[in-house]
């Protein structure tokens, strides 16, 4: 059972899963919101988010709960330094093969219905970039090995 309100997103993309799956974990630091993203997106392995926020550097901090590549990707989140009790939980699920993917986004932890229809927002601008990245044409993207 998530804790809180839960923010939620979805959209549609002309790519595979494989290639989202590739969007949203190797090149996460193009499509989330300017932050440097950093980890092996294996289970249990941290995840880190730096950059700057309203002029202030940031590095917030979560870890891989549940990974099954392509379609299902389970992080927690917590901002660094905002005293937040509890980390959000992040869940992606993709579906769909060959050339489409539907992706669906949640957050829980949010602490009202108003701050999860903010995160809400923010998540779709998210997905919007991801759209945009994985659908751009494969040439000049090296393939990415995942480690097994």
């Amino acid at each position: 059972v998530m804790p809180g309100f839960i923010a939620t997103a979805d959209i549609d993309i002309d790519a595979s899963p494989e290639r989202v799956w590739e969007t949203i974990t190797i090149r996460a630091s193009e499509v989330t919101f300017g932050a440097q993203v950093e980890s092996d997106w294996r289970v249990g392995s941290p995840v880190t988010w730096t950059g700057r926020r309203h002029g202030q550097t940031f590095e917030d901090t979560g870890v891989v709960v549940d990974a099954v590549a392509p379609y299902r990707l389970v992080l927690t989140h917590a901002s660094g330094g905002s005293g937040e009790a509890a980390p959000h939980r992040i869940t992606y699920e993709l579906s769909g093969s060959g050339d489409g993917t539907h992706v669906e986004l949640s957050q829980d932890g949010n602490p009202s219905d108003g701050a999860a229809g903010e995160a809400s927002a923010r998540w779709r601008e998210h997905l919007e970039a991801v759209k945009r990245r994985a659908e751009q044409p494969a040439t000049g993207m090296t393939p990415v090995r995942q480690a097994e």
